[in-house]
This record gives C-alpha cells, structure tokens and sequence, in this order.
C-alpha cells in the first residue's frame, strides 16, 4: 500500500514539473494609465499576434470571451475591455520575434488610470480606495475587488503552474510627480512581489519605463529625474527612456506609435539581460553630445530643439545666460570658458522653459530647478576619483514618527567597514534648499573627496550620513521665526528619528565627541539649531552659507554661552559674494560679542556647490581629531 502510495506522489510531482515549462516566459506588467493603455488600437495592432505571445485576463471580459485567470493569445486590449494599446502589446511581440521559436511569451496586466502608487501597497489601499481614489475610479478599482496588488499576485501564482516569471513591467508615476519618496514605494511593492510570490535568491529584472519626456513637452516630465533614482535603490531595475516616443496632444499620454516604440525599448532591455546579442538601443540622438569639453578648456554646450525659436544656456560657470544658435539639424551649440576647473550646475532655457540636458545622465538633484553637471577635469583636485580604497553609499529608508511617513537618507560607510567590527564616528551632513538627500552625493561628491582625503591621512575614517532636509512643510524664509520652527522640527527628527536608526544599523561611536553635523544653506541652518538645542548629543558643528538671526539666538538659546564651550569645533563658510553673507557676518558676530570661539573661511564667489565642496573638503579634515 505505501508503494502504491509513493508511486502515486512520485507520479504527481513529474506531473507537475511537466506541467510548468521553463520555456514559458512570464512577465507581471503594472501601473497607470500608460500601462493599462491610452491610444485606439489600431488595425495593425490587431493583426499578425503570434500565438506564442499569450496574456493571461486579469478580469472577465464577455465581449471577447475572455475569463478571469485564463490564458489567451495577446491581442489587445491586454488589461481590461476597452483599455487601449500598451506598451506589454509591442513587449511581447518583439520578444517572440527574437527568441528560439520553442519560447512563449506571457504578460499579466493589472494597471489602473491614475491611480497612485499607494494603489499596489497591501497596507494603503483600503485608505485609498475610501479616502483618495476620485468617483470615476471607483468601477475600474472594483474591477480588481478594490485590491489590484491582490489581484496581480493571484494572476501570477496561477500563472506560475505554467511557467517561469522573467521579470516585471512597471509604468506609473505620473499621479506621484515629483514626489521623492516614490522610488522606495516601488520598491516596497517590487519586495513584496518577490517575496509573495516566492522569488527570492532569483534575480528578477524591474523595468521601470520613464513618462513621457522633456523633448516632447511632457507635463509630468520631471518625474523622470526621480525615476533615474530608481536602480540606486532597486539594484535589480533598469530604467526604459521615453526619450522620442511621442505623445498625444494632453502631453500625459503616449499615442499609439509611442506605446510601440516604448514596448520595443523595454523588449530590447529583457532581451540584453538574457544574454541575447541585440543592438544597442539608439533613440538618442548620436549626432550630439551635451557638453564637449574642447582642447584649452572651453566647452561646447548642444541642445537639439528643430521647432524651437530660442535656446539659451545657463551656468554657474557664467552671469546671466548666452544665447545659442541653431544649426540645419536643429541643435543649438555655444562656447564658453568656465573660469576654472570645478563641477557646475548648467541648463538650456527653451523658449523660455528650463530644462536639462538630454543626452548627459549626470543629473543635479533638486526639488525645484532643473539642471545637469559638467565636470571639469582637475587630477589634483579632491572631487576625481583616484586608484584609492572606496567606501560605500548606501540607500536607506527608515519610519519618522515626527513626521508620520517613511524617509529616504544615504549612508556612506568607509573602505573596509564591511571586513571589521570596529565603531566608526559619524558625521550627519544636510543639503541645501530644494535639494534631496543625493545632492551631496551626486553633487557634493562627499564620497569621492573623502576617500581621497583618508587616503591621503588627511581626515579620520567616518560614517556620513546624509538625510532629506525636506520637513514637508514649506521653507519659510531665513529670517522668519517660522524658519525656527522647521529648524526645530528638523532638530526633532534628527535626535528621535535619523540618530536613532543609523545608530541600530550601523557600527557608531555615539558619544557627543563623536557626532558631527554640518549642512549647505536650508541644511546649515538646520544643523546651527539642532546643536544649539542639544549640545549633549554633538561634538562638531558645520555650517556653511547659513546663519540664525539674533532674534531667534534670543529666543530660543537664552543660555548659549554657558553651553558651547563643549563644543570640540564650531566652523563657519560663506562666499563674498554670497547674498547671504552680510548674514553670516552677523551671526557670527554674536559670538564675537559673547566672546565664544569659532573657526571661519571666506571664500570667493557666492552661494554655489563649488563653495560647499571647498568648505566639506576643509571640515572633513577637522572632525574626530
């Protein structure tokens, strides 16, 4: 009987080994409006599907026949009856095209238009299906029992028993433009998926597709410079260029033709991470680079723009803007001389409209402006990288309970933290207004500059951690008390939040003598506040190009000059030319009159990151001395 008994068992499981084939390739697809699909479906579309292309329906659809959880050959519409064209139909297509013929090719697509990305997160979508999801929503969402993240993993478990999951499709965004927390909330869904579905130890691919782009007037387009962000956080993502796809005329949507040409795009990506041998993707224009850095220092800036009337370029290497001339191509070129070798910020005024560059991938930060990087060339200085041990920068995401929601910070750890058990002292280092937490990182180059200075036995190795300095509720001006209250909110989510979470997860030394904090503008501001208020918790203390005015030194630290003699160093920045240094004048005549200790460089120029550098370079090698 227990023969039988195994034999049966042993029969079942070679049953279902058989019944999922390896050779069938399957890819979850989710989003907004862009995935589910905008553009009619015209007659080509529906024409010439291979029937090794199949999708799997989502939900019932009796107008084709199609039933829940059921697979069928991919012609569109692929997510739910009456959605358009999407770019998993041209996905598809052109996978079965390149692959061995034994190959089949599945997609399952659960996308709704305008939904949010809080609408595929288990612990937010009952709110935003009651709270948030607007009235015409509301059917497309019970289409998924008000749960499309749950419908999506039921799909792919059964689909699962027939083949392998390859990788997933995300287009969505455009209902959270701008916002920087977006990339770590795809990323709680990506996590989620894999582990609901059991994929873990596999690498699954994400391709995230960017929104329609700056070159064809994209209303959501800066949201693309978040999703740049996204393979820092998600090592397993690939970001698919919109660049060139066109668009219908609400610039949100693509059309027909750009869903083609976007599904082609992600398919050549897949195909490349399978190892196949496919051209190189070349929507970007290859005519044109744009920056040349010319032979003597000058530098030819381009922008192609055919239909434009007027481009201008604008740079922190320059006052004002210089205009550019176009040529039969439709590129708009200029030549300057930055003054010396240095990163700066530049941007391309088009018909009035800022925007960066299109083929430079070196992109500045921020909130607000829009701009990308030049890099000069300089071996001496300390911004190059150099054949030298490197630490580490590290994308980290942890609750504040001060401000109600998930953050995002960077850590950088230095070369040799992961071989040892030593402590390390940190240096908590804020950005500047309208910057995020990779402006020190991406612009700053604080990793690059300090290994370079601890290979030189210049600065003492360290943790640096750099947080967004965003409170979420506005700016107010420096010389308001309302700025003292953000300061004092920000001092709150430093000491209860940030300090809390990097001193749990990282290897830190955390007496006063070995916490330094510093920051540029808004972040200097901050950091002169939250040591002001808690000299029992820092040691160092950088602040450049900020101050605090008299009033709040008044108001908030009556004691002050009994205190700061506990600190090790106090040490102020600012440009000439800076419009805040008459401020800082100020500010640090306070402590002359008081006759408290500080240390202080003044420097040429204004309030620029090439002045920051300067002053990070110079406190670097202070601290923890």
């Amino acid at each position: 009987m227990k023969k039988i008994v195994f034999s049966f068992i042993a029969a079942l499981a070679a049953f279902a080994a058989q019944a999922q084939d390896p050779d069938f390739h399957i890819y979850l697809c989710f989003g907004q409006s862009n995935m589910e699909g905008n553009a009619r479906i015209e007659e080509q579309d529906l024409e010439g599907v291979s029937e090794r292309f199949k999708m799997m329906a989502c939900v019932d659809d009796q107008e084709r026949g199609r039933v829940k959880g059921q697979w069928y050959t991919a012609v569109p519409p692929l997510c739910r009856q009456n959605t358009g064209l999407t770019p998993a139909d041209y996905f598809g297509r052109t996978l079965v095209e390149t692959l061995p013929e034994n190959v089949k090719v599945g997609v399952i697509n659960v996308a709704i238009g305008g939904c949010h990305i809080e609408t595929f997160l288990p612990d937010s979508i009952a709110n935003y299906v009651e709270k948030r999801a607007p009235g015409w929503m509301k059917g497309m969402l019970a289409a998924y029992d008000n749960d499309p993240y749950a419908r999506l993993v039921e799909m792919a478990k059964l689909a699962q028993k027939d083949g392998v999951i390859k990788g997933i499709l995300v287009h969505q965004g455009e209902s959270n433009t701008g916002d920087p927390r977006w990339p770590y909330q795809l990323k709680k869904v990506y996590d989620n998926l894999i582990s609901d579905l059991g994929l873990q130890g596999q690498v699954i691919p994400l391709l995230v597709g960017e929104v329609v782009n700056s070159d064809r007037g994209g209303v959501c387009a800066s949201h693309n410079d978040v999703i740049a962000r996204v393979p820092s956080v998600i090592p397993q993502a690939h970001v698919i260029s919109s660049s060139g796809c066109t668009n219908a005329f609400d610039l949100l949507h693509f059309d027909a033709a750009g869903y083609r040409e976007l599904g082609r795009r992600y398919a050549r990506k897949m195909l490349q991470l399978l190892g196949y041998n496919v051209p190189e993707i070349t929507w970007r224009d290859s005519r044109f680079e744009s920056h040349i850095i010319q032979p003597g220092g000058r530098v030819t800036f381009n922008y192609r723009a055919p239909e434009a009337s007027k481009v201008e370029l604008s740079g922190q290497f320059m006052e004002g803007n210089r205009p550019m001339v176009r040529n039969s191509e439709g590129v708009w070129s200029v030549t300057v001389r930055p003054p010396k070798a240095d990163i700066y910020p530049y941007n391309f005024i088009v018909d009035g409209v800022a925007v960066q560059a299109q083929n430079n991938m070196d992109i500045f930060p921020n909130e607000n402006f829009k701009a990308s990087l030049l890099e000069m060339p300089d071996p001496e200085a300390l911004y190059t990288v150099n054949d030298v041990p490197h630490g580490k920068v590290q994308y980290c995401s942890y609750h504040s309970d001060v401000l109600g929601m998930d953050r995002p910070l960077l850590v950088y750890t230095p070369a040799g933290y992961e071989k040892g058990s030593r402590k390390y002292p940190v240096f908590y280092l804020v950005s500047g207004t309208t910057d995020t937490e990779e402006t020190w990182f991406k612009v700053g180059k604080l990793n690059v500059i300090l290994d370079n200075l601890i290979a030189q036995g210049k600065a003492v190795p360290m943790i640096v951690v750099m947080p967004y300095g965003n409170m979420m509720g506005g700016t107010p001006s420096p010389t308001s008390l309302a700025a003292a209250r953000m300061y004092q909110t920000f001092s709150d989510e430093m000491t209860q939040c940030i300090m809390p979470f990097v001193e749990k997860n990282f290897r830190t030394r955390t007496n006063p003598e070995s916490r330094a904090i510093g920051g540029f503008s808004r972040g200097g501001g901050q950091s002169l506040f939250t040591v002001y208020s808690n000299f029992d918790k820092f040691g160092w203390l950088a602040s450049y190009s900020a101050y605090l005015t008299p009033e709040v030194m008044d108001l908030y630290f009556p004691s002050l000059q009994t205190q700061i003699p506990q600190l090790k160093l106090m040490w102020f920045g600012v440009g000439t030319s800076d419009f805040l240094y008459q401020n800082v004048l100020d500010h640090i005549a306070y402590f002359d009159e008081k006759g408290i200790p500080y240390e202080k460089m003044f420097t040429e120029g204004g309030h620029t990151w090439m002045n920051a550098r300067t002053y990070l370079a110079e406190t670097l090698q202070k601290f923890f001395k």
